[in-house]
């Protein structure tokens, strides 16, 4: 069996989607045989596909199409016709209509659909028309959860057999090597020997971080604990703004996008990890966190309790006393060591990259096994590669 998986959103350090589908192949190449594994890579080239990618049994194939473009509906199907692959996976909504091998398409969430506001409207459209005319052509559907399953086959009217749930891992976080500079940034954020509390998120509106920001400045209790709270990755503008009008000790900490071992440090220095997010497909932060048992405060939505279960604390988003009063128990809590993370690094365990790429390759041999004599497309001409 010849797989090509369509990498084309992922890029240097890749976090949420582009994290998948690279994850995934790195796992994929320890079942799949050599030269039987080719990727779609962006502008980035080859050359950078192949080093972030491990093993060197990936076969890297330019292809530098925007994803969600028109030039994607034309270029994309070309490629994939001159490798003549048994299997197409697309992990992501950035995937053409007509492409010439069967079709696995990855669907993360509906958030364009369900969050309107949050998005542009191009991309509204885009999934409206686009990505619900790909999933009915597509031969399976990977969901990355159940709720996002539930959302995907009623929205687009899915059989049920077509949509399969594998959830993402969670444990290519503890592989992050930390550097020397990683280890300076640290210091520079000052969060050595801190008690803080920790949020990965986006600028997105659904994540929700003013919420938890206002939540942690309200707590008398932590400011005297001197807790800090650091945002990682880009925020609102109203995050901003409410840190400037209410943070007057300056305990709200940007420290913006991050590398893999900054990432790695920052998580295992952490009191807690909040998730206050809206809709969440998956929530890979939280995957993420478990994997150093840390304590994890999630809202009781989307696919939150699903990820995180009784191993974290699930709340309410109409509760701010509760999120506050949460935090400051475990503060308290992890300052005396009364914090177990056995039940959490145990469900921490379900979300491997390996458990994923296994029943993902079963999927694919379900697919094939399925195609009967159909006709593939033909393979690429000796020399001939990418678009």
């Amino acid at each position: 069996m010849k797989i090509c998986v369509d990498l084309r959103t992922a890029g240097n350090g890749p976090h949420g989607i582009g994290r998948y589908g690279a994850e995934l192949v790195r796992a994929l190449e320890a079942l799949v045989p050599p030269g039987r594994l080719d990727v779609l890579t962006g502008g980035a080239g080859a050359g950078a596909g192949r080093e972030g990618l491990g093993s060197g049994n990936v076969s890297p194939v330019r292809c530098p199409p925007r994803p969600y473009g028109l030039l994607e509906q034309l270029l994309v199907p070309r490629a994939v016709a001159r490798l003549g692959p048994d299997i197409y996976h697309c992990p992501t909504y950035a995937c053409p209509l007509f492409v010439p091998a069967p079709t696995v398409m990855t669907i993360h969430d509906l958030l364009p659909l369900e969050y309107p506001r949050d998005f542009s409207p191009g991309l509204r459209l885009y999934h409206k028309r686009l990505v619900r005319w790909a999933a009915k052509r597509a031969r399976r559907i990977i969901a990355v959860s159940s709720y996002t399953a539930s959302r995907v086959r009623r929205r687009f009217s899915l059989p049920a057999g077509k949509v399969r749930v594998i959830p993402e891992g969670g444990d290519h976080v503890r592989r992050f090597r930390v550097s020397s500079r990683d280890e300076q940034r640290y210091r520079e954020l000052g969060a050595g020997g801190l008690d803080y509390f920790l949020t990965v998120s986006n600028p997105r509106p659904h994540k929700n971080v003013l919420f938890s920001v206002r939540c942690f400045l309200a707590s008398e209790r932590l400011r005297e604990r001197k807790a800090r709270y650091i945002l990682v990755g880009r925020q609102h503008p109203a995050v901003h703004r409410c840190v400037e009008a209410g943070d007057r000790d300056g305990r709200v900490l940007f420290a913006g996008e991050v590398s893999d071992g900054l990432l790695r440090l920052l998580y295992e220095g952490a009191v807690a990890v909040l998730c206050p997010s809206r809709g969440e497909g998956f929530c890979l932060p939280a995957a993420e966190a478990m994997q150093f048992g840390l304590p994890v405060l999630a809202a009781d939505d989307g696919a939150l309790p699903e990820v995180v279960g009784a191993a974290g604390r699930l709340l309410s988003l109409d509760d701010q006393r509760g999120w506050r009063e949460a935090m400051e128990q475990i503060q308290a809590a992890r300052q005396v060591g009364e914090w177990d993370p056995s039940p959490v690094l145990e469900r921490a365990g379900r979300f491997s990259w390996a458990r994923a790429a296994e029943e993902t390759m079963a999927l694919y041999e379900e697919v094939c096994r399925g195609e009967g004599q159909r006709p593939k497309a033909k393979g690429p001409r000796r020399g001939e590669r990418g678009c």
